[in-house]
């Protein structure tokens, strides 16, 4: 009678997420190119292939303590790994410090932009906590969504986070040795960008186009930037106020250095960055 009751949880949970969905006794969950469309919950290890999608209306939530596996394929051939997780329903990746959530490279050998990412689509209230990102080509994106990234660490990413028209929270997240920390492409997004800590990346913040006074930068650490503390991307041409953050330095000349905008390129906005913090503020990066 229990193996029978097992059976059909097993059969009932494959028609939930397509019939790509492998489920392996006492082992990790495999979907490859699968589309969930009935609430789900996944804990233990969750190995994801391709392109898979949580359609609209449905939640999935991740429990604390799983890890999340994407495997290596390249159908492309732009040596980006395919795998990839689009929610277009609600997110729920809520981990504790204790346990967090792990999305990471199913390689042996892991590295950077392994998986594509985690993106949340046309998505109202998803959560992001205690959650780990690395080895992706984007940690997470956000687009045409409300959500909010909070107390999560980013490393070894191409991107930790993308953003663009969507109206984000991300506060207290630890981005570390992504090539780019955060990428914006805001087109009137009201995002806020606050107490975060951002350290050893190529460049912390990238806003690339019509970022304006509506995404909010304030009171985050910025240091030990390898290129650009803020780069504007080619179409950025909107003016950006990022006062109120510590850069590494109290020296106002080396700031600027740091800065690439209209004061090194003049089809660029220009960045005002005073009044700075003159040291590091408290209580940023995860709690």
């Amino acid at each position: 009678m229990k193996q029978k009751t097992i059976a059909l949880a097993a059969a009932l949970f494959l028609l939930a997420v397509g019939a790509s969905a492998q489920v392996a006794e006492n082992g990790p969950l495999l979907l490859e190119k699968a589309y969930i469309t009935k609430d789900t919950v996944w804990s233990g290890t969750v190995l994801l292939k391709g392109q898979n999608v949580v359609k609209r209306g449905v939640k999935l939530t991740i429990l604390p303590g799983t890890v999340v596996k994407f495997l290596w394929s390249d159908e492309d051939k732009n040596e980006i790994g395919d795998g990839e997780l689009t929610v277009e329903g609600t997110l729920i990746s809520v981990g504790t410090p204790e346990k967090p959530i792990l999305y990471t490279s199913g390689a042996e050998n892991p590295k950077m932009r392994d998986w594509t990412f985690v993106q949340i689509s046309v998505s109202k209230d998803s959560v992001v906590e205690n959650s780990i990102f690395e080895y992706a080509f984007t940690g997470v994106q956000v687009h045409y969504s409300k959500a909010e990234v909070r107390n999560c660490l980013f490393r070894g990413n191409f991107e930790a986070m993308r953003f663009s028209t969507a109206d984000v929270l991300i506060e207290n997240n630890d981005f570390i040795e992504n090539f780019y920390g955060i990428r914006t492409e805001a087109h009137g997004s009201r995002t806020i960008i606050r107490n975060n800590f951002f350290q050893k990346n190529q460049h912390a913040y990238f806003p690339v186009r019509k970022t304006g006074d509506s995404v909010k930068f304030h009171g985050n650490n910025v240091t030990e930037t390898v290129q650009y503390n803020v780069k504007l991307g080619q179409s950025q041409q909107e003016d950006l106020n990022l006062s109120g953050n510590w850069w590494g330095t109290a020296d106002r000349e080396k700031i600027g250095e740091s800065i690439f905008d209209k004061s090194k390129d003049e089809t660029l906005g220009r960045v005002t960055f005073e009044p700075f913090l003159t040291e590091p503020a408290k209580d940023c990066g995860r709690k």
